[in-house]
């Protein structure tokens, strides 16, 4: 079965710098443990993106300072690097209550976006994509936004029409 992806295209000319998006890989929960939520990412990461669970989830347990951009509203973005696949995804979970996703980061936040990248792009390319998506969510109102949307289309729309 071909999964119909919904795709925000930062330059037209260069292929590396679009993300791919499903309808599912947008989820809320009510977890309150790190190790959960991660399970989250990796499961949605599987069904939606095809890497599998095993790879995304050890590969989060090893973030670091490094893979975590937070923006100044609370939102925070994972980057993580994948050998198996060829295109950018991102997930996003918003959470019920707030939570430290690392404790020496002395932020909480309810809402995680997670970009997969492949391992072999260009890391130019890589942090102009974060980059962008970056300057997206850190937009005046936008969490207010993300928060009190219901369907995962119109996520979508916010991130792509910001």
């Amino acid at each position: 079965m071909v999964k119909n992806f919904l795709e925000i295209n930062f330059d037209n000319k260069n292929t590396e710098l679009k993300l791919l998006i499903s309808k599912k890989s947008f989820a809320d929960t009510s977890e309150k443990i790190t190790k959960e939520l991660l399970k989250k990412i990796a499961e949605i990461s599987e069904k939606e993106y095809g890497i599998s669970f095993k790879d995304c989830y050890s590969n989060l347990l090893k973030v670091s300072q490094k893979d975590l951009i937070i923006i100044e509203n609370g939102i925070l973005l994972i980057n993580q690097t994948f050998e198996k696949i060829t295109d950018n995804f991102l997930t996003l979970l918003r959470l019920a209550q707030p939570i430290y996703l690392k404790k020496e980061l002395l932020v909480k936040t309810d809402i995680i976006f997670t970009i997969l990248t492949p391992k072999n792009m260009k890391t130019s390319n890589k942090l102009q994509l974060l980059s962008k998506v970056s300057r997206i969510l850190n937009h005046n109102n936008i969490k207010k936004k993300i928060i009190g949307i219901k369907k995962a289309e119109d996520v979508l729309a916010i991130l792509m029409n910001t």
